[in-house]
Parts: C-alpha cells; structure tokens; sequence
C-alpha cells in the first residue's frame, strides 16, 4: 500500500497538467479530446497526474509501467479504470473507448520501450504523447503526428485557490462548486476548461481528494468567489495554493 501511496498526486499537479493540456487541446484539437489516446510512459506521480488530467480533459489514456503494484495502487485509488498484463487487453479497453469519444485510463504492466516499439510496428498511433526518454518509438510517433506534451507553466495572470469541506462534503462541495463557476470570467479563453474541471474533476480524482478542490483564478474572480464563500458557506476553508 505504500507504493500506491507514494504515487498520489498533489490535487495542485493534476490541476495544472489539466490547464496545460487544455491549452494544447485549444491549440491542436479544436477544443476536444473526445476520441483523442494520450500514451504515458511511467506511473510515477507525474504520470498519476497526467493520465487524471487526461481523463478530466476527455481523452483516453494508456499508462505504461513495469511496476504493476505501483498501477494496481493507481487503481485502488481510483485514479485509473484498467491494468492489464497485454497490450492486446489495453488496445481492446481502449479501442471501444476512444469510438465513443469516453475518457478511460488503462494501465499496462510491461517495459515501455517494448511497449512503445510494438505500438509502433502494429501502427497504434496516439495523438499526445508523454514518454520522457527521446527513442525512436517516439520520434516515429512524433512523425506521425503525435504532440509531445511539455511539462506546464502556470499563468501569470492567476493564482492558485484551493478549498475544503471536513463534512457533508458531498452536498457543499457541488454548491461550492457553482458559485466557482459563476465566479469566472467568461472573456477568458480558459474559462470554458475551468468549468469543464469543477463539473467533472470529482468524478475522476478518486477517494483521496474527497472534499478538495482547487482552481485558478484572476484576482478579481478569487474575490468574487471567496466572498459569497464566506457569505453562504462558512464550513468551507479557502486558502492560497502554490
């Protein structure tokens, strides 16, 4: 249990690989990511981080690691759907999936530069890419068209707010929730992506940020928001992130 433990990430981490994401998804896919792989090499806690932000984000994910305790943590947290032992069991989870245009996170226990290079000889081609090590799996994938995904930079026009509830957590939560929402900015090309995350994040961040959540505000909208917080929930707790 340790391993599993090891590899949760910080709520923060998955928040802004789930901006960074978003802002390539803008750039490079219209805005969506349904029907969309994301190959990951390494569930490590940037890899935990990514594949959820993935998930929130709309695409489908394939996580690649040869620690199979450290996935089937991943999967006790509730932070991936699947591991499987076969690339032919992850490509069938994952081939129905990406049809439907649904998120999913599968987890492949297997050597990812074997993995990587049999992907590439059966033409499985991801459209994001996350494999840390230049290789020439990667650079064929590159070629094919996959984006390689950088680590992300925050905004400078932002900051960090993060908030909590120790009870009824399931009630407050969605209301906090909301007046996050209607707290937003609707100028700024990011605002669609941070409701898309207040909506759908608790679905995929598993039990180990029950009764969290944080998000990226201007100055203006962190105001907006703490006071009808402070006004309306007084058992909720909103401070400064990183």
């Amino acid at each position: 249990m340790a391993v599993a433990a090891m590899n949760v990430p910080e709520l923060s981490t998955i928040h802004e690989q789930y901006l960074g994401l978003c802002r390539v998804t803008r750039e490079r896919f219209a805005g969506a990511l349904g029907g969309k792989l994301l190959l990951r090499a390494g569930f490590d806690t940037e890899g935990a981080a990514m594949v959820v932000a993935a998930s929130v984000a709309g695409a489908a994910s394939l996580c690649v690691d040869r620690d199979a305790e450290a996935l089937r943590g991943g999967l006790r947290a509730g932070l991936c759907d699947f591991v499987v032992s076969t690339l032919d069991e992850a490509l069938r989870i994952l081939k129905n999936e990406v049809r439907r245009g649904l998120p999913v996170c599968v987890g492949l226990t297997a050597d990812p530069v074997e993995c990587l290079a049999a992907m590439v000889e059966r033409g499985v081609q991801p459209d994001l890419l996350s494999v840390g090590e230049d290789s020439e799996a990667s650079r064929a994938f590159v070629s094919r068209g996959a984006v390689e995904l950088v680590r992300p930079e925050g905004d400078a026009g932002t900051s960090l707010l993060c908030w909590s509830v120790a009870a009824d957590a399931a009630r407050t939560m969605p209301r906090v929730a909301r007046m996050a929402a209607e707290a937003l900015d609707d100028g700024r090309a990011d605002t669609a992506a941070r409701r898309r995350w207040l909506e759908l994040a608790p679905r995929y961040l598993g039990r180990s940020f029950a009764g969290r959540q944080c998000l990226r505000m201007t100055a203006v909208e962190s105001a907006k928001f703490t006071e009808r917080v402070g006004a309306e929930q007084r058992s909720v707790t909103i401070a400064n992130g990183k």
